[in-house]
């Protein structure tokens, strides 16, 4: 096995490991991590990564195209199969559109192509993000919270980050790396509040969830390989589209599933599956790439 491919997965899914093992042994309130992460960490980590990387708008407006195609692509294949099925599972079109960009995409990213690498999977989050928080919630709750997605500084701090950085403002030293060392802890945070959610999952509807897990892994990197072709994409841009649209189904369609009950045993059991199935996806896309 390539070496680089040993030592950005083993890492990523150690940590993992460990935040499960925590959750076995002790139950804690992950809640005020998860708050942690999105209210203050994620947005220090996004501003760092993107504020002082060698993004451009070309590739921002890219990826961010080309992850809007495939989320909608997405949506739209899940509710064909939904209207051909008769099935009445809205919860599922969270964990079957929405992949797991942050948690584990920032991670990946980060291992795997350093710094240029996150500042461009961020991106992409972001309009994970923007969808989720918009037509993912409408979807299960039937209330258009489009604000909700305004509460979510992730947002602001691209904004900020993409406007220091393309309008070349300097930001010293003594303001950059506190913001820098606060947005460290994310990543490994994120991994171990990952593996202790996966501790509170029974699985249930076992068919149903791992067709679901096939189809979020396998269409995404199929609808992701059809747009890189149609626009021809290439390089590094290339490569954080194809693996990000590939990662396992989002926390987050979890989380949400619980908040608005809506199927949620079973988007739980998509959400395990999937980040199960990544243990062998994501080295092989690696690899590939």
């Amino acid at each position: 096995m390539h070496q680089s491919l040993v030592q950005t997965v083993i890492p990523i899914f150690s940590i993992i490991l460990v935040g499960y093992a925590i959750g076995k042994y002790k139950k804690i309130d992950i809640q005020a991590f998860v708050n942690l992460i999105v209210y203050i960490a994620g947005p220090c980590l996004i501003f760092a990564s993107i504020a002082r990387s060698d993004i451009n708008l070309t590739d921002f407006t890219t990826i961010a195209g080309a992850a809007l195609a495939i989320i909608l692509i997405m949506a739209l294949a899940t509710y064909l199969i939904f209207k051909l099925t008769n099935s009445d599972r809205k919860g599922l079109y969270l964990p079957m559109v929405f992949g797991n960009t942050s948690y584990l995409g920032y991670p990946v990213a980060l291992f795997a192509f350093g710094m240029d690498g996150l500042s461009r999977a961020v991106v992409y989050d972001m309009m994970n993000s923007l969808v989720i928080f918009s037509l993912g919630i409408y979807i299960v709750h039937h209330k258009n919270e489009l604000q909700e997605a305004f509460k979510v500084p992730l947002l602001y701090a691209v904004v900020i980050g993409l406007a220091v950085n393309l309008l070349q403002i300097p930001v010293p030293d003594l303001v950059f790396t506190p913001i820098e060392l606060i947005g460290m802890i994310t990543i490994p945070l994120a991994l171990l509040v990952l593996g202790y959610k996966l501790t509170e999952i029974k699985i249930s509807a076992v068919k149903i969830a791992i067709l679901a897990s096939v189809f979020r892994i396998g269409g995404g990197v199929l609808v992701a390989l059809a747009i890189i072709n149609l626009l021809s994409i290439d390089g590094l841009v290339k490569d954080i589209i194809v693996l990000q649209a590939a990662m396992p189904s989002a926390v987050m369609a979890m989380i949400l599933a619980a908040k608005y009950n809506r199927d949620a045993s079973l988007v739980a059991s998509v959400v395990l599956i999937t980040t199960v199935l990544s243990m062998i996806s994501i080295p092989l896309i690696l690899y590939v790439l």
